[in-house]
This record gives C-alpha cells, sequence and structure tokens, in this order.
C-alpha cells in the first residue's frame, strides 16, 4: 500500500468517524445562536504561515495532506445577569484535516475539515432565548464548517521583492448550528496576501480580506455577522537547518449591520490573538508544528490561551540567516529549475537548483595516467623514443597518481545530505575503481559549498555530504579503513562564486589519494 493510499485512506477514517460520533452522542441540543466560534483555521498551503496564507503556491498536480489538534480555554465570555464575568464555553477543542492540490504553478486548491471533539459550558443563559432553561449543556462533539479556498498567485517571491497572490474560500454548512459549529448557511471570504523577505532570510506575511458570515446573531450586546479580517506573520530560521519559529498576530473588525438601539463596535466583535509556533521538518514535505496563543481583546472565538499542534506538508527554511536571497543560486520552493526537475525542498532555499552541467576535471598536461583501473604496471624496455599508443579513458572515471577524477558532479537533495538516485551510477564506477586497484591504501573524500550561507552551516552540510559519500562506498564493498571523509565548506573553490555557474563548480566532491602500496 502506498503511502498516498495510506494518507488518503486515514482521512477517509478520521472523517467518518467523527460523523458517526456525532450521531452517536446527539442528545436534546440547547437551541443555540448559529455561530462558528472556531477562529483556528490553519492556511492548507504548505508555503502558509499557520493561520495566515502566504503566497506561494504548491507545484502542478503536488498534493499535500496534514492534520491539526487545538485546545481553546474560555473562547466565549459573556457577562450573566447579576454577574459582569461568566465564562460562558469554558473550552472548546478540535480536530482538523486539511489537503490541498498545486494546479498549473500559479494556483491551488485546499480544503480544511474540522470538528468538534469536546467542549463544555459554564453558563449558556447569556446566548439563550428567554423561554430556553439555562441548565441546557452543550453538545461535547460535533461537526464544524469546512472551509474550500482557492490561492491565485500574482507574483512571485523567488522573482520579485514582494510576494502576492489573491484568496478566496467557500464556507460549506455541514457543522452542527446547535454546537458553535455552524454559522447556519454558505459563507464566503476574499483576501489578498503579501510575502516580503526581511533582512535577507526571515519571511513576514500579511492578509486583509473580507469574511461574509450568513445571517447575524446578537450575542447579548456583541452582533456576530459580517467581518474585515487581517493577519500578520513572520517565519523566522532557528539556527538549524530543520527548525522555523512563526509568529502571528491576527484578528477581525466586526462590520455587521447594528440593531435599532445598538451603535459602535463592542469589545466582543473585535477578537485578536497572538500565536507563537515552532516548525520542524521531520522528513522532505513533511513537518510538525507546536505552538501556543492568546487572546489580546474579549473577542468572541479569542481564547484565554490556545495550545496546538500538527503536522503536515509545510515547508521549513531552517537555519540559513545569512543566506543571500537575492542572489542567482535562491529559488522559490515551487519554482521548477530550468536545468530539470530538481524542485528543492524547502521554502526560501540557500542552495539553488542542482544542475546537471558536469564539470570536466582534465588531468594536467605534464601528469601522466598511470593507473587505469586495472590496467598492469608495464615494465620499462629501453627502445627509441615513440609516441605512446592512445588508452581509452572511463567515461566518468579517471585515476591519476594523486587522485580519482570524476566527470560528473556527485547530486545531493537540496541543503540536505542525501545522495540523488542520478549520481549512483558514478559512485559505482568509483567503488569498482577501488576494488580494482588494491594499491590505493587510503582515498579522501572531499566535500565543498560555494559562499552562499553561514560559514559553520556551509561546514557541516560539506561534511555530512562526504560522510554520506563514504557511507555510500562503504555500503558497496569498499572497506571503511581504505576511505576517510572531511567537509572544508566554502574555503576551497576552484570558481568564482560571484557567477552562477561558478557556485554551480565549488559545490562539489572530490577525491584524493593520501596513500598507496607499490605493488608487486
Amino acid at each position: 500500500m502506498t503511502k498516498r493510499i495510506r494518507y488518503i485512506l486515514l482521512f477517509s477514517i478520521l472523517a467518518t468517524s467523527f460523523v458517526l460520533a456525532d450521531v452517536a452522542m446527539a442528545q436534546t441540543r440547547a437551541p443555540l445562536p448559529p455561530v462558528q466560534l472556531q477562529r483556528f483555521r490553519p492556511a492548507p498551503g504548505p508555503g502558509d504561515y499557520l493561520t495566515v496564507f502566504g503566497s506561494p503556491v504548491a507545484p502542478h498536480l503536488d498534493w499535500h495532506v496534514g492534520a491539526f489538534v487545538d485546545y481553546a480555554n474560555d473562547p466565549m465570555q459573556i457577562a450573566t445577569f447579576g454577574a459582569p464575568y461568566q465564562r460562558t464555553v469554558d473550552n472548546q477543542s478540535h480536530l482538523g484535516l486539511y489537503a490541498g492540490l498545486g494546479l498549473l504553478d500559479v494556483l491551488e486548491i485546499g480544503l480544511w475539515v474540522p470538528a468538534i471533539f469536546w467542549q463544555s459550558s459554564e453558563e449558556l443563559q447569556p446566548i439563550l432565548p428567554e423561554n430556553a432553561f439555562s441548565s441546557t449543556e452543550l453538545s461535547k462533539v460535533a461537526l464544524s464548517d469546512w472551509r474550500l479556498s482557492a490561492k491565485y498567485r500574482i507574483l512571485d517571491l523567488a522573482e520579485f521583492p514582494l510576494g502576492l497572490a489573491f484568496i478566496t474560500a467557500l464556507s460549506i454548512p455541514v457543522g452542527d448550528e446547535d454546537a458553535f459549529g455552524s454559522d447556519g448557511g454558505v459563507g464566503a471570504e476574499a483576501l489578498v496576501a503579501a510575502d516580503y523577505i526581511l533582512g535577507r532570510a526571515i519571511r513576514t506575511g500579511a492578509n486583509l480580506g473580507f469574511r461574509y458570515r450568513p445571517g447575524q446573531r446578537l450575542l447579548r450586546s456583541a452582533t456576530i455577522g459580517n467581518e474585515l479580517t487581517w493577519g500578520l506573520a513572520a517565519q523566522i530560521p532557528f539556527f538549524t537547518p530543520n527548525i522555523d519559529t512563526i509568529f502571528e498576530l491576527n484578528g477581525a473588525i466586526g462590520l455587521a449591520t447594528k440593531t435599532e438601539g445598538v451603535r459602535g463596535i463592542v469589545a466582543g466583535e473585535v477578537p485578536v490573538e497572538l500565536k507563537g509556533a515552532l516548525r520542524y521538518r521531520m522528513r522532505e514535505n513533511m513537518a510538525f508544528t507546536a505552538g501556543m496563543g492568546a487572546g489580546l481583546t474579549d473577542g468572541i472565538g479569542a481564547p484565554d490561551y490556545r495550545v496546538f499542534v500538527g503536522f503536515g506538508g509545510q515547508w521549513v527554511t531552517g537555519g540559513w540567516l545569512n543566506t543571500d536571497y537575492a542572489s542567482p543560486t535562491f529559488r522559490g520552493r515551487l519554482q521548477s529549475c530550468p536545468e530539470g526537475d530538481f524542485a528543492p525542498d524547502a521554502m526560501l532555499d540557500a542552495w539553488g537548483c542542482p544542475t546537471p552541467e558536469r564539470v570536466i576535471a582534465a588531468v594536467p598536461e605534464d601528469r601522466t595516467v598511470d593507473t587505469m583501473l586495472n590496467v598492469p604496471p608495464q615494465k620499462v624496455v629501453p627502445r627509441p623514443p615513440v609516441e605512446p599508443p592512445k588508452r581509452t579513458v572511463p567515461e566518468r572515471v579517471i585515476v591519476t597518481d594523486k587522485s580519482i577524477i570524476i566527470t560528473e558532479q556527485v547530486h545531493f537533495a537540496v541543503g540536505k545530505e542525501d545522495i540523488l538516485p542520478q549520481s549512483f551510477p558514478i559512485l559505482d564506477d568509483i567503488a569498482r575503481v577501488m576494488e580494482r586497484n588494491p594499491q590505493i591504501d587510503l582515498l579522501r573524500i572531499e566535500g565543498h559549498t560555494d559562499s552562499v550561507g553561514r560559514d559553520q552551516s556551509n561546514l557541516e552540510l560539506s561534511q555530512r555530504r562526504a560522510d554520506s559519500v563514504k557511507r555510500y562506498l562503504t555500503e558497496h564493498n569498499v572497506a571503511a579503513r581504505r576511505l576517510e571523509s572531511v567537509g572544508y565548506g566554502r574555503v576551497k573553490p576552484i570558481a568564482d562564486n560571484a557567477t552562477k555557474e561558478g557556485r554551480a563548480k565549488n559545490r562539489r566532491v572530490e577525491f584524493n589519494i593520501l596513500r598507496t602500496t607499490e605493488r608487486r
């Protein structure tokens, strides 16, 4: 069973379980006003922040799935008769599943499917009709309205100083109206998302939009209806290739038409929440997110505090604080590389696209090739000078008395030490060379990088890549005692780092012979 099929089955099973649970636990519901109380609605794209949309979109036909669980404490507090402060909804917990699909490299479709799996109330009387019993219990398990979104990228952050996208969304009324899970009808949203790279490392984002909520409902003095929505976000590398910190400040301003005798905007109509999280890259295109939030106002839906965890296909920048994103090597995660299908796996990548360009290292003119794979040494017989016969040079490997020269680069996953399959043949050739030339006692595998990125990050990555090549060779019958691996980072360039071609040549692996045994 493929991973994609497992994800689809998981998504279907969880969604079905909530439907069954909602039916099984049905009870006498309180006649509550139809309000979707939940305001933690994660943006479903891999290039998004938490609930704030980013401008990037997924590549064509690239799909992703994920889930979030969140707990909100006191998301609704409304004064009761004779009590200025009352926890109307004491807590509310959600499980949300999402899926997304990129189309034509400019469009991204997303679906957010939330469900309430636990909530409780302290006093519902302030929002119940006059003839309702205040002791009516709140449903514990219920479905919530779904959100179907479409993002169209206008400006690509990899090509322009400012990334820009337009997002529209529909709220599908499948939620329980009597459990704060639904607005009671089809809703709609439209917003603009912008991204900007601050200080060459920090991705910042902003959203501004309008949310149409069907109908209006009066919760004591607050009128809940249409809203002006806004959000600010920042994604900051956390000094390691696999972790980002994310901060968000977002909220809404009520625009509902007031009933007679009610004027202005009251506190419950202006929810504002601050959130912070860490996002850890577990593997390629899979990240784990955990964080907390707190309501800064008494707005309906803004809790005293919130805790959330999730996993999915979000991208992680990770650690590249000194990356020169203005350089030609910087490309957005979703921009296909012009040289081939080598899309980077990080939203903001310090290494650029792998290039299939071959770096041909010729044998110096003053040095003869004394070993060609397993050709035995020839006894020198004095004779008149003649033109030596031409020897067939291997297609990818040249052995000299000082090094093994390869005519192809060894390619790795972007920003990682994983060797790409296209480089297996060249490494297999090197393994065969070592097997047929036992006189090579010690071969040093050297990893090198270009000048883009922090010195320490480059040094560590070059060491990991050299170690990865050593591990590959030992797994292919080369004794570990004959190999050593050293990473040099950026300190030994062979070309000009000021040009794209030069940087491509500097990102390399070399094989230098340190010790040989004279054959008998």
